[in-house]
Formats: C-alpha cells, sequence, structure tokens
C-alpha cells in the first residue's frame, strides 16, 4: 500500500458453514491497492463478524485512513458506545455486560495506536462496498 491514507471498506457474509470477510482497499485519488478475502470457519453470526472485520480492517490501516462497512453497530460502537462503555467497566446502560467484549476491548485498543474513521455506508453509495462483499462471498467458498 502507498504511503498517503487509504479508503477502506469491509463487507461480511455468513452461512451455515462459517462466515468470509471481505477487505477492498483504495488510496485517496480512487486506486485500487489491495483486496483481500478471509473466510472464517464456524462464524455464522454477523454482528459477531462484523466486529472481527472491524478488527482485522483497524489493524489494516495507518493513521489516517477511512473505513467505510454498512455496519451500523460497528460504526455506533465506534463512534458512540465505546468509551461510555470502558466508563463503566464494559457495561451497557442496563448494566448488562458489553457482547463480545474481547472484540470491542481490541478495537480500544487499536483506536488508540492510530486515528481511523468509521463511516456507514450503503453499497447504492460506495461501490466499492460490493466489491468488499464480493471478496467476503469468495472467502465464504473457499470453506
Amino acid at each position: 500500500m502507498k504511503n498517503e491514507s487509504g479508503l477502506l471498506y469491509i463487507a461480511v457474509t455468513a452461512s451455515s458453514a462459517g462466515g468470509g470477510i471481505g477487505l477492498v482497499v483504495y488510496d485517496k485519488a480512487g486506486e485500487l491497492t489491495d483486496q483481500q478475502c478471509l473466510p472464517m470457519q464456524g462464524y455464522t453470526c454477523n454482528t459477531e463478524l462484523e466486529l472481527i472485520a472491524l478488527v482485522e480492517c483497524m489493524q489494516y490501516a495507518r493513521d489516517g485512513d477511512v473505513i467505510y462497512t454498512s455496519s451500523d453497530f460497528c460504526v455506533r460502537g465506534f463512534n458512540e458506545w465505546i468509551d461510555t462503555w470502558k466508563q463503566k467497566g464494559w457495561r451497557k446502560s442496563d448494566k448488562k455486560p458489553v457482547a463480545n467484549r474481547d472484540l470491542w476491548q481490541q478495537v480500544d485498543a487499536l483506536r488508540a495506536e492510530k486515528y481511523v474513521e468509521v463511516i456507514r455506508a450503503t453499497s447504492s453509495t460506495h461501490q466499492a462496498l460490493n466489491e468488499a462483499y464480493n471478496m467476503a462471498k469468495q472467502a465464504l467458498s473457499k470453506l
């Protein structure tokens, strides 16, 4: 990947066999710089897959990158909820433990290392999300 900031698009898909994560990376000039498909055996819950995809993407990302996802849960968790969860001992407002706490703690640790933005997007406004989804389907077919 080039030294400039990138635009990262992530998507997931799941079946009874497991899940797939697709990652597509563009530079700020709109040039495709990387694409990956990650098969995830044993994962069939979209919520957990979305969080794993966010962690993978944040590990890949560099300072200043923008991550686009269709997961409202990940976007809101990253931008709105995570700090409050931490302050409350990883509990939600109803006092119940945060689900997938280990993954959210990984997200928190990674966001402390570098600045990235996580933005909600749809495939109708960001064609690259369709490409990421196709990569996720390709990953799923490898299981």
